[in-house]
């Protein structure tokens, strides 16, 4: 079981495409926890409701189908519909291997934390996020620029008082930010990355590709409790010649069950067209190999 949180616009259907194409369509399944909201847009805006306050999310609902995935149960929700805000379905869907669940609460209650084999927060510096968000709501949402940027900030208390305090529960922390020389050179597919673990796994060697030619540095750092904190720094001016070569030692970590798609870290820019990231493909990378550990320490403990 993997959750992937964060505040909207951080990125979090963008990280997970990587991770689906790693595992492959028969092994993962992802559920999104839009679909768990108790009142679709019309009923938000009649009682004053931003979708980031718990009183508009079914956690009852939530739990209870995230559980009977974990059991190996079948289960049938709701589907929320972002291009016009109401519901749709049910949705049959089958429990498989890996359980991949991305959205505002997944870390929110101690159910749904005590679920988790891997827990991941995304945390892009804010004038990214708002620019991803932007540029998310008005090309698949249709909002216009002007109402997107009203409901920024309408929701800003809300992130801070429920979204923003789940982070302190991830595992691992992903934070984008602009390089040093994004003044001069503004390009979104390379943004740098930040990844820290906390202290509840212990930390990987990356010494073999830790270094100043690499563009990634690991540091360490003391942790209050269980393991090391570690912190990866990938730089976004990475050399694609390099990131590939990182990438080919990442997989031979990797075991033969999971499938190396032909490319990692792509996304959408402002005009919709698809680029190519490798700081988000290292960070896909890299998530994606804690889950093998996890994995492949379950299945060592099954008779």
């Amino acid at each position: 079981m993997i959750a992937v949180g964060g505040d909207s616009g951080t990125g979090k259907a963008t990280l997970c495409r990587g991770l689906d194409l790693i595992f492959a369509a028969d092994r993962i399944q992802t559920i999104r926890l839009d679909d768990y909201h108790s009142l679709d847009r019309l009923q938000r805006k009649a009682v004053n409701l931003t979708a980031l306050d718990p009183r508009a999310n079914n956690f009852a609902a939530m739990e209870e189908d995230l559980w009977a995935l974990r059991e190996g149960r079948s289960i049938d929700k709701p589907v929320y519909d972002h291009s016009d805000g109401t519901f749709k379905g049910p949705e049959h869907l089958e429990p498989k291997e890996i359980i991949l669940v991305q959205g505002l609460f997944p870390l929110y209650t101690r159910a749904l934390r005590s679920l988790f084999d891997v827990t991941v927060w995304l945390d892009p510096a804010p004038e990214i996020k708002a620019g991803w968000k932007i540029q998310r709501d008005t090309l698949q949402r249709g909002y216009d620029e002007a109402g997107v940027l009203a409901e920024i900030r309408k929701r800003a208390p809300d992130v801070e008082k429920y979204i923003t305090p789940q982070a302190r529960y991830a595992d691992l922390t992903v934070t984008f930010s602009h390089p040093e020389d994004w003044v001069d050179h503004q390009d979104p597919a390379k943004l740098s990355a930040r990844i820290r673990k906390g202290g509840r796994f212990r930390p990987l060697d990356y010494s073999e590709f830790a270094s100043s030619s690499t563009s990634i540095r690991q540091l360490q750092q003391t942790s209050d409790g269980g393991y090391p904190e570690t912190v990866i720094e990938l730089d976004g001016s990475i050399d694609p010649a390099v990131a590939e070569a990182v990438e080919d030692k990442i997989w031979a970590h990797m075991d033969t069950a999971h499938v190396r798609p032909p490319r990692l870290g792509e996304f959408q820019d402002a005009r919709g067209e698809n680029k190519i990231s490798y700081s988000l493909a290292l960070a896909q990378l890299l998530i994606a190999r804690r889950v093998v550990l996890i994995e492949n320490e379950f299945l060592e403990m099954v008779p």
